[in-house]
């Protein structure tokens, strides 16, 4: 047997025997989420008046922009969304579509979704979002996701860092006995978004939903091996978008309920650096310029409409304590 084949064989060898052992994580877990993102909230607003002080571009207040804070009573769960297929988009239907911090006795607080689905034996769907979208790192750079001790992946709020293939998903999901489906929408770092079918929610309690990836390997010589590039592009992530409920045709329509828990992940990771030689971005700085001209334009759009939201409930918040001062006049 000569050299070359033998380390053929050597190679083959090495490859069949070794498997991959996939990463399993959090993506969201809404027991937990308010106070992980009231975390993120805090941090967030601190490092951003830091940058503000040096940069003025940040300082929109110069141009005539309202001057909003994001907090973490932005991020509430009865703060989430609720959006329905352009054939139920009515008035009517989007007041009786919201959300709720559910009590439940087995997981604590969950998301409660009432939907009001269009009536009658048509296809539609809804999407239950966040109030914003999930940013991945803070206008320093940093990921946000990370706990007092900077591990990867360490604190529980809608974001996992450096994912490579996803192996598979699941989710807890409590049906009360109506033919709805339901899947899981997920966004990359290239703003891509992808959605998991997660499978029927025709049962009643708590059920956990699972999508295995049908082309997904353990075996490294099956696998499509490639080089991922690495900074200034940030690490690959995977950001929680959506809930999505589709109604059949057999479902007349009208007012659905449903809850969720939470989303696991089950992946390998992208790029293993256990120790860098250099740290890129504190050099270059190009992820936390990036980040912040997102910021800016988020100020610009997103706050325009948090501001006007802000003011309505002050409005409404005025005209209640306007209508217990006022007194009744006395009857004749």
């Amino acid at each position: 047997m000569t050299k070359g084949v033998l380390l053929s064989v050597i190679l083959l060898f090495i490859a069949s025997s070794v498997s991959f052992s996939a990463v399993k994580k959090t993506l969201i877990d809404f027991p937990t989420f308010e106070p992980n993102i009231a975390k993120v909230a805090d941090t967030d607003q601190k490092i951003h008046e830091s940058v503000a002080s040096n940069n003025s571009a940040v300082d929109l207040s110069q141009y005539g922009y309202p001057q909003v804070k994001f907090t973490a009573a932005d991020w509430t769960l009865d703060k989430w969304k609720v959006i329905l297929a352009s054939s139920a988009n009515t008035t009517a239907n989007n007041v009786a579509s919201y959300t709720k911090k559910a009590s439940s006795k087995r997981f604590n607080d969950v998301l409660g979704t009432r939907i009001h689905f269009i009536e009658g034996r048509f296809l539609s769907w809804a999407m239950i979002t966040p109030p914003f979208e999930l940013f991945p790192y803070y206008d320093d750079g940093a990921y946000v996701n990370q706990n007092d001790s900077k591990e990867e992946n360490s604190l529980v709020m809608g974001i996992l860092v450096n994912v490579g293939q996803i192996k598979s998903l699941s989710t807890w999901v409590y049906g009360l006995n109506y033919q709805m489906q339901t899947a899981v929408r997920l966004r990359d770092r290239n703003d891509r978004v992808s959605d998991y079918f997660m499978g029927s929610i025709y049962y009643d309690g708590w059920r956990k939903l699972v999508w295995n990836n049908p082309e997904y390997t353990d075996s490294i010589q099956d696998r499509v091996l490639q080089r991922l590039p690495l900074y200034p592009k940030s690490y690959p992530f995977i950001a929680f978008d959506s809930f999505i409920v589709y109604k059949p045709e057999v479902e007349n329509g009208g007012d659905f309920v449903v809850y969720f828990k939470d989303v696991d992940m089950e992946f390998d990771r992208a790029v293993i650096r256990e120790e860098l030689d250099i740290d890129d971005e504190s050099m270059w700085g190009i992820l936390s310029k990036e980040r912040l001209k997102k910021r800016v334009n988020d100020l610009r759009s997103i706050g325009e409409k948090l501001y006007l939201y802000q003011q309505e409930q002050k409005r409404q918040e005025a005209s209640g304590k306007e209508s217990t001062t006022t007194t009744a006049p006395k009857a004749k």
